[in-house]
């Protein structure tokens, strides 16, 4: 009785240890994807009208590989604690486009400009699709004679 019990334990704890590695990795992978669809929306909003992602739909997503329901719920609930902790997501409930009203996420923190970013090429891409045959510098350095005098600005009235 005692080594079933000792074995139980032993199955238990490796278990939970093994949802909470792939949790963590899963929860980078949310994040990802809401920082994304927070900066195409921020892009192109006339494309991208939503700048949240419907919990059910990034559910389905992220786990399509597992098919064992018990280890799908228990890994989503450690993912969604996690997601929901997160102080640059805003959870909510909103209805789509489609009608169905259901739980979204949304990204509220800092969003790469995909312009720049060196991951999608995206930092020879122009968004109007006009081509620049110049440098990337804009601004032609000055000569030192051509700056005036820095003066700063004064106030009348006193602070109180």
């Amino acid at each position: 009785m005692a080594v079933s019990s000792a074995a139980y334990g032993r199955q238990r704890y490796i278990s939970s240890r093994t949802v909470e590695s792939v949790a963590k990795q899963l929860t980078g992978r949310v994040y990802e994807v809401l920082s994304e669809q927070a900066a195409l929306h921020a892009a192109d909003p006339n494309s991208y009208r939503d700048n949240h992602v419907s919990v059910a739909q990034l559910r389905d997503d992220i786990l399509r590989d597992e098919y064992s329901t018990w280890r799908r719920k228990k890994v989503w609930d450690a993912v969604q604690k996690k997601v929901e902790r997160n102080s640059n997501v805003r959870p909510m409930v909103r209805e789509g486009r489609s009608g169905d009203v259901g739980r979204v996420w949304e990204w509220v923190g800092a969003v790469g400009r995909l312009e720049s970013s060196p991951q999608s090429g995206g930092h020879e891409r122009r968004k109007s699709g006009r081509v620049s045959f110049g440098g990337d510098t804009f601004i032609e350095p000055r000569r030192e004679e051509e700056v005036g005098e820095v003066t700063r600005w004064k106030e009348q009235g006193g602070y109180y």
